[in-house]
């Protein structure tokens, strides 16, 4: 009987001990492998396509052998029409550019509205440097020109890291993550004719 007694004890208390384990497994935390990373080039780029309405806050310097020159930037773009809007030192001079395909009109601090086909042209006449906007609508979301012959080089993460395109060079030097995107912070555009270094301090995305 005292065998049957402790037999029975010996039961009742594993069961007890079975019924109060938790569980555990091991997985690695979100926060230290983002999601992101797992994404191919080719996903990458298609998300970063879709994006079609965003607005960046930053600095823009540029350089050519003969000049220099800086200012700070908001580029806003909504499915194809975009606004670039330019302040210069201490605000002392502005240029803002509204434009769409096929026509763009710039005005500036002193009040003159002029308009042409496309950006280059205004901003060269009125700025005094060719900076390759239609170009720049890519390469700020960190992508290629559409159409356009490319050399590609990535990072560890599968974002563009360099790319040269129609004699242009340009170095990924920094990216920030907005929403579910990794977006550029710091670039640097290179020709010879031109050297651009972008700063983005802000981004917004719909």
């Amino acid at each position: 009987m005292k065998i049957r007694i402790l037999g029975m004890i010996l039961l009742a208390t594993t069961v007890t001990a079975c019924s109060t384990v938790t569980p555990t497994t091991t997985s690695t935390p979100s926060s230290t492998i983002p999601a992101e990373t797992t994404l191919s080039w080719q996903q990458r780029e298609a998300e970063l396509k879709r994006l079609q309405s965003w607005q960046v806050n930053g600095k823009i310097a540029v350089r050519t052998p003969k000049d220099a020159g800086s200012a700070t930037v908001n580029w806003s773009e909504r499915y194809g029409s975009y606004r670039i809007y330019l302040a210069g030192p201490l605000g002392s001079h502005s240029l803002q550019l509204n434009g769409e395909p096929g026509h763009v009109v710039l005005e500036t601090s002193e009040g003159k509205r002029l308009t042409a086909n496309n950006a280059e042209q205004l901003l060269a006449q009125n700025w005094g440097f060719d900076l390759p906007v239609s170009y720049i609508k890519y390469w700020v979301r960190g992508i290629p020109v559409p159409g356009i012959a490319k050399t590609s080089q990535f990072d560890n993460q599968g974002r563009l890291s360099d790319l040269v395109q129609d004699g242009w060079r340009v170095q990924y030097q920094r990216y920030t993550h907005k929403g579910h995107l990794d977006l550029p912070a710091r670039l640097s555009i290179n020709s010879d004719r031109l050297d651009v270094k972008i700063i983005i301090y802000d981004w917004k995305i719909a």
